[in-house]
C-alpha cells in the first residue's frame, strides 16, 4: 500500500469496504471500534461522496423539532 496526502486528505491504494472494488485510490473516512481494537474504514471516491452526501443532513437542525414524548 502506498499513501499520498492531496488536499489534506490520506489517500492510499486499497480496498474500499463499500463497493468491494480494489486496488484502487481510498481514503479513510472513519473506523469501527470494538473492545479487540479499530478497524479503519477506506472508500474509494465515488463512495466517499455518496456517504458525505448521507451525513450531512442527518447532522443538520430538523424544520420540526422532535417529540420526545406525547402529551397526555
Amino acid at each position: 500500500m502506498t499513501a499520498e496526502r492531496l488536499g489534506g486528505l490520506d489517500h492510499t491504494l486499497g480496498d474500499c469496504f463499500r463497493c468491494d472494488r480494489t486496488g484502487i485510490r481510498t481514503t479513510r473516512i472513519g473506523e469501527i471500534v470494538s473492545p479487540e481494537g479499530q478497524t479503519p474504514l477506506r472508500a474509494c471516491q465515488s463512495c466517499a461522496e455518496v456517504l458525505i452526501a448521507i451525513h450531512r443532513p442527518a447532522h443538520e437542525t430538523p424544520v420540526r423539532g422532535y417529540v420526545t414524548q406525547h402529551p397526555r
